[in-house]
């Protein structure tokens, strides 16, 4: 009886190693079936187009143009109070890139008739009245390039896009009277207590609107060889770019956004040392200036001053003639200019150093200042006001304020 029990154990074995194997196949086969079944319903939810289909296989560079310009739109349409992420459809982004398509034509012979129907209806899904269309997010950072630029001014601070007519904040600039032990007040320390509503108010955001013209001949778009489309834009964003700027720095508020520098703005000015030589400035003034904005606002700050007064930071000397700092940063791709362990930024707009002047501003500027976008940039084209030039003419509505100008500081020559 035990001879034959020893001589089946090995066959059981086997028996069972055979068994687990065709498991583990049968399993293998099921899971590349659900793969496969996976695949193809997720192709037919690209099919119909769902809102939120992975669609990011085929995600070419102008698919992602055409998506970012359906979700722009979107954002524009809805309440902010929204909190669902929304994500467009093949089917919208489709449409996106055929109303590209389109407006690149329309640029060149400008007669809405020459494009198919398919082109016009996509066109109208983008438009604004008769001849006027939002422009894609590849033109629309051309036309306001300074938006992804990260040494321009409206890539530092805070953008916000609204729906309505204005951007409202609460505000509390109210403290509460401190507490107390039970030692140090006979009753309660803030008695009587200050009434809630005291520093309480509004901040209202209005965006303006900005406008530029550009005229082209019928001869030069019709006939031009090349990239006529980019020569456009390229003419816009100088145009617009510097003047959205020069309002975010210089701005007084009136019809166009309220600038950093401008006295409304309410940043503080805080005067070089006294024993700093008159028309100049020392790095210890730098230094001073970064620790002079509350603590909590130091993270993400950093220095605003052109080149010219950069180059005199980098000059600067110990009374022998020794140069006190080294070269700030270098020229690899993700570094920058740092002094005191805080960025500085090259901003063209900022003034020279002389007396009386602030080159030198620090601050946290996500915090310090908002831009707000009330409608994309739009395009509309007017063939007959100019006789035998062609209009373009460009319009965008944005606005801007100091939201906290406790979070920056601008430092002030004697």
């Amino acid at each position: 009886m035990s001879n034959m029990s020893g001589a089946g154990l090995p066959q059981l074995v086997q028996e069972i190693k055979l068994a687990s194997e065709n498991i583990r196949k049968a399993d293998e086969a099921n899971r590349q079936e659900l793969e496969g079944i996976k695949a193809s319903v997720n192709e037919l939810y690209k099919r119909t187009g769902r809102p939120g289909a992975e669609w990011s296989s085929d995600l070419t560079d102008e698919r992602k143009d055409a998506a970012a310009m359906v979700i722009a739109k979107h954002s524009l349409d809805v309440p902010k109070y929204e909190t669902t992420e929304y994500q467009p459809g093949r089917a919208q982004v489709d449409e996106a890139v055929m109303a590209m398509h389109g407006l690149r034509q329309l640029i060149r012979h400008g007669d809405p008739n020459k494009l198919s129907a398919e082109v016009r209806k996509s066109l109208s899904s983008f438009s604004f009245g008769a001849n006027s269309f939002a422009l894609s997010p590849v033109m629309a950072n051309r036309t306001l390039s300074c938006l992804v630029d990260p040494t321009d001014l409206s890539g530092l601070v805070d953008n916000v896009s609204i729906s309505g007519p204005s951007l409202q904040f609460l505000i509390d600039n109210a403290r509460m009277a401190l507490a107390a032990w039970q030692c140090e007040s006979n009753c309660f320390s803030n008695n009587p207590s200050p009434d809630l509503n005291e520093g309480l108010g509004t901040l209202n955001i209005k965006p303006e609107t900005i406008r530029m013209v550009v005229c082209a001949t019928s001869d030069l778009l019709e006939d031009a060889s090349f990239d006529v489309e980019g020569w456009l834009f390229r003419k816009i964003s100088e145009g617009m770019r510097a003047t959205v700027n020069a309002a975010i720095l210089l701005g007084d508020g009136v019809g166009k956004p309220l600038g950093l520098m401008s006295p409304g703005g309410g940043i503080p000015v805080c005067q070089v040392s006294p024993a700093t030589a008159p028309g100049q400035f020392s790095f210890q003034d730098l230094l001073m200036l970064k620790y002079e904005i509350p603590i909590q606002w130091l993270d993400g700050a950093s220095y605003l001053m052109n080149q010219r007064t950069f180059a005199l930071l980098q000059t600067m000397s110990s009374a022998d003639g020794r140069p006190l700092f080294g070269q700030f940063g270098t020229n690899a791709p993700g570094t920058g200019f740092s002094f005191a362990g805080s960025p500085i930024n090259i901003v063209t707009q900022m003034p020279d150093v002389a007396a009386g002047a602030t080159p030198v501003a620090f601050g946290n500027w996500k915090r310090a200042y908002t831009i707000v976008t009330r409608k994309l940039p739009t395009m509309q084209i007017d063939p007959y006001s100019a006789g035998f030039c062609r209009l373009f003419k460009f319009e965008a509505r944005i606005g801007g304020a100091p939201l906290c100008p406790n979070a920056a500081r601008l430092l002030r020559i004697n």
